[in-house]
Formats: structure tokens, sequence, C-alpha cells
């Protein structure tokens, strides 16, 4: 039998901790991108600084959607990972499929839990935002949150149980996951009780009137990151080198260049901003450079260095708005790379 230490060497990395610092930068990004942008953002007079512990809870929801869809995709794998990848802790049978599958619907349930009541319960033990409501609570409930929150949800969940079906299906959804995972940040800043909002609407009502086609660009970025290093992970069990190396590095060295959409969106100011995304842009390509000279002898490798770039992609994104959210990103980018060494990234 399996030693304690040893399943919960395990269970971490079934569940990918290593990626969890990736999960919170993007919607560290999507969030603070959505309320600093928008011309006239939901939040208001109420604040960015009396969202950070929603926003923490918001972060704790999408991460454990993210662990749940990792085990539960390592459960349906079961067998492929038997004849490719026998080191993984359940063909060792250091972890059972059905506790891994049992495991991966509760944090799906308590996720979405989370994401349901975060919004209402933290405005009304908020004196400022229990202001604005009136006597219905129910008010506070954020349906938008919740459909994109349900969206997201089911696209990991479809990801985890058919990705080995159909590899382009599956890089489409892996992509679509991170997207969705920022667009959830982004409906997060805007509430329908806040009375500042140029389109105020009752809770049942979709409440989408703040995703202007702008907001789709970082979240595309996102995707589109998303889409290229799957594409060299779907590739990870067979033997060889990346056989479209060149493609690969002219479309994800395009990637960061998107940031300057969020310049030319908010012009910068600041040197401070200045300076600060100009730091952040070079890290980012170093990072690349780096990733993708691995990839010539190892594609885990790149993998893995690519994944915790999420992280400095997302700083990127951040910088010409709010440079200490970006440094918080860079901060999560130095843990990714700690978690690494204590559970693989992939």
């Amino acid at each position: 039998m399996p030693a304690r230490g040893e399943k919960i060497r395990a269970l971490l990395a079934t569940g990918r901790i290593a990626n969890l610092p990736t999960v919170c930068s993007n919607v560290l990004a999507g969030f603070w991108l959505s309320s600093s942008l928008y011309p006239a953002c939901g939040l208001g007079s109420i604040g960015q600084d009396m969202m950070i512990v929603p926003l923490l809870f918001l972060m704790l929801s999408c991460c454990m959607i993210y662990v749940a869809g990792c085990m539960l995709g390592d459960a349906a794998d079961l067998q492929f990972d038997r004849k490719n990848r026998p080191s993984r802790p359940l063909p060792q049978g250091i972890l059972t499929a059905r506790s891994v599958r049992s495991a991966s619907y509760v944090l799906f349930a308590l996720a979405l839990v989370i994401l349901f009541f975060v919004t209402p319960v933290t405005a009304l033990l908020n004196e400022h935002q229990a202001k604005l409501l009136s006597a219905r609570w129910t008010e506070a409930i954020q349906t938008h949150e919740i459909v994109f929150g349900l969206l997201l949800t089911s696209v990991v969940i479809s990801y985890a149980l058919y990705h080995k079906k159909n590899k382009p299906a599956a890089l489409i959804m892996m992509g679509s996951c991170r997207f969705l995972l920022v667009i959830l940040a982004m409906s997060f800043a805007h509430k329908t009780f806040l009375k500042n909002d140029p389109a105020p609407a009752d809770w049942l009502s979709p409440h989408t009137h703040w995703l202007g086609s702008w907001m789709l660009i970082p979240a595309l970025a996102v995707a589109a990151y998303t889409i290229l290093l799957s594409w060299v992970a779907s590739t990870e069990s067979r033997p060889g080198a990346f056989q479209s190396r060149n493609i690969l590095t002219f479309l994800l060295l395009t990637v960061p260049a998107s940031s300057l959409a969020v310049i030319f969106l908010m012009p910068i100011t600041e040197p401070l901003q200045y300076i600060s995304y100009s730091i952040a842009l070079m890290l980012c390509y170093l990072w690349m450079c780096y990733g993708l000279k691995a990839l010539k002898t190892s594609k885990p490798v790149f993998v893995s260095r690519a994944l915790a770039g999420f992280c400095l992609l997302d700083a990127t994104l951040l910088a010409p708005i709010e440079p200490m959210a970006a440094a918080v990103c860079l901060m999560l980018f130095l843990i990714a790379l700690a978690l690494q060494r204590v559970a693989p990234a992939t």
C-alpha cells in the first residue's frame, strides 16, 4: 500500500498544482483589464480594492475547476497512460481511477457553489455594497457570472472526457477553457446591482453589454497561446522532435504583440507604465525563446516552460494599465516555477 506522503505527491501531480498560479494570473488579468478599460466600469464607486476578497474566492473556484479537470482527464486516460505514460500515479496504482473521478466531481460542485454565492455573500457582508441592494438579496446574484462559470465547467469536462478522441477539437476545447476563464474574470468586474452602471439590469438578465469587441483581444491572445502550447503537448507521447517548430515559433512570438491593443485603448501617460510594459514584454519574449530552445531536445520541458509563461503573457497585458498587478503576475510566474519542482506541470 502506498505511503501517505506518496499519495499526497500523487494527488499534487494529478491535479497539476504547478499550473495553478497561471490560472490565478489569467483571472487577475481578465478582471483588471475589464475593470480598468471599460469606459464606465460596473465597479464604479465600489472600486477594485473592495473586490480583492471576492476576487480571491473567484481564483479559488477557478483553481478547483482546473484541478478537477486534470483529475478527471487522468481518470479517463488510464488505459492510454498505462501504455504511454506508465510513470503517472494512476497507472502505478498509487491512486485509483474511481477515487480520482469522484474527487473531481466533488471539486466541480464545490467550485460552482463558491461561484454562485461569492458575490451575494460578499455584497451583503460589505456595508458599502449592501446599500446598493434593494430589499431583495437575490439582486446580488450575478447570472452572467454563473452562466460563464457553467460554460467553463462544461468545456473542461468535455475536454477531459473526449480530448483523446479528436485531436483538432481537443486543441479548440483547450483554448476555449482559457478563453472562458478570462471572460469569466472579466464578467466578475460588472455587477447588476450597481446604480452607476450604464445599463442596469435585473439579476436574471444576461447583462453582457460590457463585452465589447476589444474585450475579446486579451482573451483571444490567451486562447491562441494555449492552443499553440497544447499543439506541442499533444505530441509528447510520440518519439522524435516536434516537426513544425518554425511555424510554431512564428505564431507564438506574435501573441504578445496583442498587448499593443491595450495601449491603443488606454494610452500610457506615466513613465512607470512605459517602463513596466517594456520590462514585461522583454521578459515574455526572453522566456518564450528560452522555451523554444528547449523544444529542440525536449517537448515536455518546452510545455512546462510555456505553461509558466502564461503569467508573463498576463503581465505584458496588465503592465500598461497597472504595473503592480503586472508585478503580481511576475510573482505568480516564480511560484509556478517553484511548484514545478514539487509536481510536474504536464
